[in-house]
C-alpha cells in the first residue's frame, strides 16, 4: 500500500494524502521551509562551524573555546526546534512528520551537548 507523504499512514494509491488536514500541513511544510531555507541553511553552517571551531580551541583557549561551543551548540538546538527541516532523505524515508520530530530530538540533542561541554569546562577549568 501507499502511504500518506504527511503522516504515513496507508492509503489508496489514488491518493497522496489520507485526509485534507495533511494535506494543508504538507503545504503549510512546504511553504514554511521556502521561505527560511536561507537563514536556516546561513546560520547552520555557522554554527556548525563555531563549534568545530570552539572544540579546536578548547584545549589551547579552554573558556573562549568552550563558550563559543556552548553558544553555537544552543543556537544551533534552538534552531532545529524552531525551524525542523529534515533533509529530502529523512522525509522520503520517514515522511514529513516523523523527520520533523526526529529532527527536534537532534536539535535537543544538540543543546545536551552545548551542556556537556558546560560541565567539562567546570570540571576541567579548576
Amino acid at each position: 500500500m501507499k502511504k500518506c507523504d504527511y503522516c504515513a499512514k496507508e492509503i489508496s494509491y489514488d491518493d497522496m494524502y489520507c485526509c485534507d488536514e495533511c494535506e494543508k500541513l504538507t503545504k503549510q511544510y512546504y511553504e514554511r521551509s521556502d521561505r527560511f531555507a536561507k537563514p536556516f541553511s546561513m546560520i547552520n553552517v555557522v554554527c556548525l562551524f563555531g563549534v568545530m571551531a570552539g572544540l579546536f580551541l578548547f584545549p589551547m583557549a579552554k573558556p573562549f573555546g568552550a563558550g563559543l561551543s556552548i553558544v553555537c551548540c544552543a543556537a544551533l538546538g534552538i534552531l532545529l526546534l524552531l525551524l525542523p527541516f529534515p533533509t529530502e532523505s529523512m522525509i522520503k524515508k520517514f515522511k514529513i512528520q516523523k523527520a520533523i520530530r526526529i529532527t527536534r530530538y537532534v536539535g535537543l540533542g544538540m543543546m545536551f551537548l552545548g551542556a556537556l561541554i558546560a560541565g567539562l569546562l567546570v570540571i576541567f577549568i579548576k
